[in-house]
């Protein structure tokens, strides 16, 4: 078999079918982007035997394949929450291989789990600096109240100081908007009020920091600060005990040009103020530039393909194998059973209605 050029990068990621915009697709989507800047070639899903160069994004049954296959690859940062959540049918990873996670906190939380199979390392995913330009705010006076995954005590109390002191404010809610509705308030506002659960990258956050806009950041500092959201589209995880004491965060890349960061509601008054009245301070944007530019961020996912070791494999395909061996895990994962009760209690709800 004639091998492929071994400049092309086989991205194997289940992203590329999905079409709502998550941080998992960002992830894909952004790198792509850094890629074609850096006239890297790459294709999607084909055989880790067939290729030199394999990064698995989040699709777990690669991860069973590239332990037949026995060829060092790059996995992450959506594969698993944690490690008790990887394919239960599998051989451990080949030698060289690499895990990456998006910040460090995270990272951090895996090696006290005990993760030792691959070697572990910190990547964030590029922002894309054309899709949110830089925003001109001398004229803007609405406030951005961002929320995800905290207590509703806090956004009422919140909504409650501004409206105290007079700022108008607009209410992003996590899960329930649009990319070009985002868009349009990032527009129209001078700086924003940030409550959100512990990130391991906030892509969110930095695409606001990217149009300029300074953020007062409430931040997480225990994992156990979210609170999980239920709906359709998201159900709850449950934690460990065990990490209780890893330091998190809701902004893991942030400097003092970002914005203002704080731990109690009790600070963010004089915050506020003070952001309000020394507004021209903040340069968010400049941060990004440095820190998360796509061309940064990609050159950084490349070098660690030179980390490798890569030899050449057997060249036997293993994905129909790795297909069955992970759906048969599956029924040891607590996690799919939560998936498959919600879809059934999703489809018997559309059944009903319809009947109606």
């Amino acid at each position: 078999m004639i091998k492929p050029d071994p400049l092309i990068i086989n991205i194997i990621s289940t992203q590329i079918y999905r079409t709502r915009i998550t941080g998992p697709k960002k992830v894909l989507e952004n790198t792509c982007k850094g890629l074609d800047k850096l006239g890297i070639t790459y294709i999607f899903n084909q055989p880790i035997s067939d290729y030199t160069y394999n990064w698995i994004h989040d699709d777990q049954k690669a991860i069973i394949e590239a332990g037949f296959v026995k060829k060092p690859v790059l996995i992450g940062p959506n594969t698993a929450v944690l490690p008790k959540d990887l394919p239960i049918f599998r051989f451990k990873l080949p030698k060289k291989s690499i895990y990456i996670h998006p910040s460090q906190w995270v990272l951090n939380t895996w090696r006290l789990l005990g993760y030792d199979e691959a070697k572990l390392e910190s990547w964030p995913v590029g922002i894309d600096l054309n899709a949110f330009k830089s925003i001109d705010r001398n004229e803007k006076r609405k406030v951005l109240l961002y929320f995800k995954q905290r207590d509703l005590k806090i956004l009422a109390e919140i909504k409650l100081l501004l409206q105290i002191l007079h700022f108008d404010y607009t209410v992003i809610y996590y899960g329930f908007y649009k990319e070009d509705e985002y868009l349009q308030v990032l527009n129209e506002c001078q700086f924003g009020i940030w409550i959100g659960c512990s990130e391991s990258q906030g892509i969110g956050l930095q695409e606001a920091l990217a149009t300029n806009l300074p953020l007062i950041v409430l931040d997480a500092v225990s994992i156990f600060d979210t609170i999980p959201t239920n709906s359709k589209k998201y159900f709850g995880y449950n934690f460990p005990s065990s990490i209780k004491n890893i330091k998190t965060t809701t902004v893991p890349y942030f400097d003092a040009r970002c914005g203002i960061k704080i731990e109690k509601i009790t600070d963010l008054e004089e915050s506020l103020l003070y952001m309000f009245n020394n507004i021209h301070e903040y340069k968010p944007r400049e941060y990004i530039q440095e820190n998360l530019s796509l061309e940064k961020c990609t050159t950084h996912i490349l070098s660690f393909f030179d980390q490798m070791n890569i030899q050449e494999s057997n060249g036997y395909n293993y994905q129909r194998l790795s297909k069955i061996l992970y759906y048969c895990g599956l029924i040891f994962q607590i996690w799919a059973w939560k998936w498959l009760w919600r879809r059934i209690i999703i489809e018997t709800t559309i059944v009903k209605t319809i009947k109606k």
